[in-house]
């Protein structure tokens, strides 16, 4: 930022508080401590008028910004990368979604040593948007498979209350370790470990599995969640026995195809969505298998 920019909100913005706004406006390239301060300042305003940071912005309202200097005293960059290729397939685009293939050993979101993620090549490819696309839920990154991404922010919130609402069916595809004996829809329930408000709480684990294929002492299974915890289909497929094929962390170690595990099918009211894994034609996986679902 070479000086004091005028911008107008845009109707994928609209609705998201003005720190949100600004913060996406400079692609994360200022702290939040100085957007606070702008706008404490005075510095930031909405229609020439004086602004509060949580307040929302709507389709049309001008927005002042100020020229941001770090502490040296010399202009700061956003850290965008011009040569960054968009290599993530799509599978679906429309006005308010975009649902990519992704591939596994990708990040979804960049974080202490990752190089690269899905978030930074969308706001590469998008860097002349005034919306990137925004991530909508998350996968891990060893996980292959679909991707929501919102093109608005109104399209982000409803989507997002879908998710919270458990209104969305997740189904998983995995290879795991060891004939699994398991007949018909088998549900897990356990508790779980995880951080909530800078605590460690227990919260329920639900998901329901059924066997699909065995093959040389491992069982491609599919799994449904009903709940979305961290590490989920992992943790409780390694705690009975058969973990995932390829799992580092809960399994006996890597494999030369890496993690077979494959988000497979996203869908909530009025879409539908699936997609192939990577590895379909392979260790004696076909379409037939996919069928039974």
């Amino acid at each position: 930022m070479t000086g004091v920019q005028h911008v107008s909100v845009t109707q994928a913005e609209s609705g998201q508080k003005l720190v949100q706004f600004l913060n996406r406006r400079l692609g994360g390239g200022v702290p939040r401590s100085a957007i606070m301060r702008w706008v404490r300042t005075g510095q930031v305003r909405v229609d020439s008028s004086r602004a509060k940071p949580f307040q929302k912005v709507t389709a049309g309202q001008t927005v002042r910004i100020p020229p941001y200097r770090g502490e040296s005293g010399h202009m700061e960059e956003s850290g965008r990368k011009d040569s960054n290729p968009f290599r993530l397939r799509r599978v679906y685009e429309d006005e308010e979604l975009l649902l990519l293939a992704k591939p596994p050993g990708l990040a979804t979101q960049p974080g202490k040593g990752v190089e690269e993620s899905v978030d930074g090549l969308i706001r590469a490819e998008y860097r002349d948007s005034k919306w990137p696309p925004a991530l909508v839920h998350r996968l891990d990154k060893e996980t292959s498979g679909l991707l929501v991404l919102a093109k608005s922010y109104s399209s982000l919130r409803s989507l997002q209350r879908l998710w919270r609402e458990s209104r969305v069916h997740k189904l998983y595809l995995a290879w795991v370790s060891g004939d699994v004996s398991w007949s018909g829809w088998t549900e897990l329930r356990e508790e779980m470990l995880e951080d909530r408000d800078s605590e460690r709480r227990k919260v329920p684990a639900v998901s329901r599995v059924r066997v699909l294929r065995r093959h040389r002492g491992c069982s491609l299974v599919a799994v449904s969640l009903d709940t979305g915890r961290k590490h989920q289909i992992r943790i409780q497929m390694a705690g009975r026995g058969h973990p995932v094929v390829g799992d580092r962390k809960y399994g006996s170690g890597g494999s030369s195809q890496g993690l077979l595990l494959h988000a497979y099918r996203l869908a909530w009211p009025e879409r539908d969505f699936t997609l192939p894994p990577p590895w379909l034609g392979r260790f004696a996986v076909s379409s037939r298998d996919l069928e039974q679902l």
